[in-house]
């Protein structure tokens, strides 16, 4: 029973990003161009749901998600008289992640020593695959606070925290959901990284995370190599001719629904640079679309490959695909055994976009040269029997 209401939880967060992904109500940024001053500040190049204006001693005023803004201020550093809906004192020290793909941004800047500033954490120490927090949580030393499904949680023990600040996602778009926030006077960031358009928008919340802990060059300089290996792995696929591209479905089943992507997708455009063709046509929609077993067998069937959108705990044999739905067994991608699931540790580890891009790029072309390869995949598993 607990698998089972895990796997709701995941699937409901998978179609909320799905859903948010390409809806196209997400805010912009709260400046055309991101003033980087004279104070050596890093421009914001392709996310559009974060601002960093950068200004004097080492000062940042960090416009989140809902175009909040977030003083920054250096330690011994007088505040400016800036309007801002919260002061933050860097670098952070007691910090409180509501998602694990915030510490995944965190985990990027591969520091280890960050992690002493993870207070409390929303998810149980054996669902981390970032060990400095699993063990932190075993320890103590970092506070488990349960979360409803991304909504109600204990607000008191938050209170009782006093966190510096508090790392939340969206949580529903075009709500507030942080009344109690504002009600308790607890200071909090929103990050969006999952409604940017593109993986190098996503990345670039390496940025946001790291300027309140005063590591804005070390994150740019991480974002550099991810971006630049990114365009090396889109490079290798860019002249392979049609005929010799999979087709490539993508979806899942839960209560009787298929959840996927239309054409225009950002998982539509990402499968097609890494040398897929899309199971759904450009013009499609942008995107999430929900459809009948029926609905996606007739468009799915002949795929070659079917990239199912569950976690391996959940799905983690063809017996439990079937389950879902008996159609499956007459997928071409199902008899021919290119059924692939997400690892474990897949959204945790969001910053290693340009990782995940090479499992694809591998799954749907194994022979070309300079990648990891199937049986070195991250984080995708094939589907066992």
């Amino acid at each position: 029973m607990k698998n089972r209401k895990n796997n709701a939880f995941y699937t409901g967060l998978a179609w909320l990003m799905l859903c948010a992904l390409c809806s196209g109500c997400a805010k912009k940024k709260a400046a055309e161009n991101v003033n980087a001053g004279d104070s050596g500040g890093l421009a914001v190049r392709y996310a559009e749901h974060f601002n960093i204006e950068y200004m004097q001693d080492g000062v940042k005023l960090v416009t989140d998600h809902y175009g909040r803004l977030c003083l920054l201020v250096p330690d011994g550093v007088e505040a400016p008289d800036v309007q801002a809906d919260l002061l933050v004192r860097t670098p952070v020290k007691k910090a409180f992640f509501m998602s694990t793909t915030q510490a995944g941004l965190l985990d990027a800047l591969d520091d280890e020593s960050l992690y002493d500033s993870v207070a409390a954490v929303t998810i149980p120490a054996e669902q981390w695959v970032i060990n400095p927090v699993a063990e932190g949580l075993r320890s103590g030393r970092i506070r488990y606070i349960a979360q409803n499904n991304w909504g109600a949680m204990d607000i008191e023990a938050v209170i009782r925290l006093s966190p510096d600040i508090t790392f939340a996602g969206v949580l529903n778009p075009g709500s507030d959901d942080f009344e109690q926030f504002d009600e308790a006077g607890l200071g909090y960031a929103v990050l969006g990284e999952w409604l940017e358009d593109s993986n190098y928008g996503s990345l670039e919340w390496i940025k946001f995370i790291a300027a309140f802990y005063n590591k804005d060059r070390e994150a740019d300089a991480v974002f550099r190599e991810k971006v630049a290996r990114l365009d090396e792995l889109v490079k290798l696929t860019t002249d392979i001719p049609a005929d010799k591209r999979p087709v490539v479905a993508s979806g899942s089943v839960y209560g009787g629904v298929v959840y996927t992507q239309g054409g225009d997708s950002i998982t539509a455009r990402e499968y097609r640079k890494a040398g897929g063709r899309y199971f759904l046509e450009e013009g499609t929609g942008g995107g999430a679309l929900r459809i009948t077993p029926e609905e996606f067998f007739d468009k799915a069937r002949d795929a070659d490959i079917l990239i199912y959108n569950s976690m391996i705990q959940y799905t983690p044999d063809k017996a439990a695909l079937l389950a879902e739905s008996p159609l499956f067994s007459l997928f071409k991608s199902f008899k021919n055994d290119q059924i692939y699931v997400l690892s474990f540790g897949y959204y945790m580890n969001s910053a290693k976009m340009d990782v995940k891009f090479e499992d694809t790029v591998s799954i749907f072309h194994p022979e070309l040269p300079g990648l990891n390869g199937l049986k070195n995949l991250s984080f995708y598993e094939k589907l066992p029997d």
